[in-house]
């Protein structure tokens, strides 16, 4: 049995390899062709022209997609076992070794204990690429296509953000660097309970201290204006001390785009939602229960393609994989919807519970089936 195993572990590792280089190969292909355009800004802003182009254009075009991969693979990590164990499982069948091995006795389910412990194993890829990996990218990652071949994405205003305590938060530049990201021509209107303007700072630009007091924002030239309140005594002087609001670089991250959030790791996520008025708390509770069920539901998917192809009869192999491909998009459908259900409370009071809810809807679903599957398989 130990032979059998490490044939079909091998088998499957091969596989499991072969099919990240084609479907990542093929998501950046496509990501490419729809985003051309966008990516060929480089030629511009060189000033190249004809040949000149194309050497630029591959460093680019490798240093956008070098760091997208990894993302890539996250959005992937439940398709390819299953595309894995498909060919693994239905190159046996074709080629008659599923029934040399039934007929030495050895059951047909036992033959995919090893590549479901394969995809157990490196199922703890995707932890790690969403732990560790990612979240030292994250500069990189928010580049959008046009922002290719640069440290980190382009600056942007901010409108208006509140901190715990009610004050509101307004920069006319925000600059995302990826060493020490910094603000310009700041606003900052703190507000009593009843959220009326209390007093307003400005300054000309603040510098992001992560070291300093669990980090803090160092104004530069900053003023403060006291008494708005009604019947107040307007008053100007010179402010030096730092702004500790709750608004730091990974909020201001959410505040521009609610997919940041997919970038963060789990402690940095919990971190947030121990804030009292943290931003973005309906996004960060749908990330934080998706990041624990979807290594889960990768299994659960796995275990739903191994019956499918797992046939000693290679005449039925198309009909099997046309079941393995319903059964795979149902369960990946549904993990994208709740996940799009995920972030939107029906209730108020349900904010909370909702996100934790739709996130094991497909595991409540489909595990079950997975199981009736399984013991369905005639060996």
């Amino acid at each position: 049995m130990k032979i059998l195993d490490r044939y079909v572990t091998a088998s499957f590792i091969k596989n499991y390899l072969l099919s990240f280089m084609i479907l990542v190969g093929l998501y950046v292909v496509l990501d490419m062709l729809f985003n051309f355009d966008d990516l060929m800004a480089v030629q511009t802003r060189g000033g190249y022209s004809g040949i000149e182009t194309v050497w630029p254009l591959l460093r680019t075009l490798g240093d956008y997609y070098f760091y997208q991969i990894f993302l890539f693979f996250v959005q992937l990590s439940g398709i390819i076992p299953i595309v894995a164990a498909a060919f693994t499982l239905m190159r046996m069948s074709r080629q008659n070794e599923l029934s040399a091995i039934l007929s030495a006795g050895v059951p047909l389910l036992r033959l995919a204990w090893p590549i479901i412990a394969a995809a157990i194993v490196l199922n703890a890829l995707l932890m790690v690429d969403q732990e560790l990996v990612i979240p030292q990218m994250i500069p990189k990652l928010t580049r959008s296509h046009n922002e290719a071949g640069q440290a980190s994405g382009s600056s942007f205003q901010i409108h208006s953000m509140q901190d715990e305590n009610r004050s509101l938060l307004l920069a006319a530049k925000y600059v995302p660097d990826p060493e020490k990201p910094f603000m310009q021509e700041i606003t900052i209107i703190r507000r009593n309970e009843e959220f009326m303007p209390v007093a307003q700072i400005t300054a000309e630009r603040a510098d992001w201290e992560p070291r300093v007091n669990g980090g803090q924002w160092k104004l530069t030239r900053a003023k403060i204006v006291t008494g708005l309140e009604p019947g107040g005594k307007t008053t100007i002087r010179d402010y030096t001390e730092p702004y500790k609001g709750s608004i730091t670089p990974e909020e201001v991250g959410l505040y521009r785009s609610g997919a940041f959030v997919n970038l963060l790791s789990t402690e940095r996520i919990n971190q947030l939602l121990d804030r009292p008025l943290s931003y973005g708390s309906a996004q960060l509770l749908r990330v934080k229960h998706a990041r624990f069920t979807q290594p889960l539901m990768n299994i659960i998917l796995l275990l739903l393609a191994i019956p499918c192809v797992l046939t000693r009869e290679p005449g039925k192999l198309k009909r099997a994989a046309m079941k393995c491909l319903l059964l795979s998009g149902l369960g990946l459908g549904s993990i994208f919807l709740c996940t799009m259900l995920g972030g939107k409370s029906p209730k108020p009071e349900w904010a909370n519970q909702w996100p934790a809810a739709m996130a094991f809807v497909p595991i409540v679903i489909f595990g079950p089936l997975a199981v009736f599957l399984l013991d369905r398989v005639e060996s």
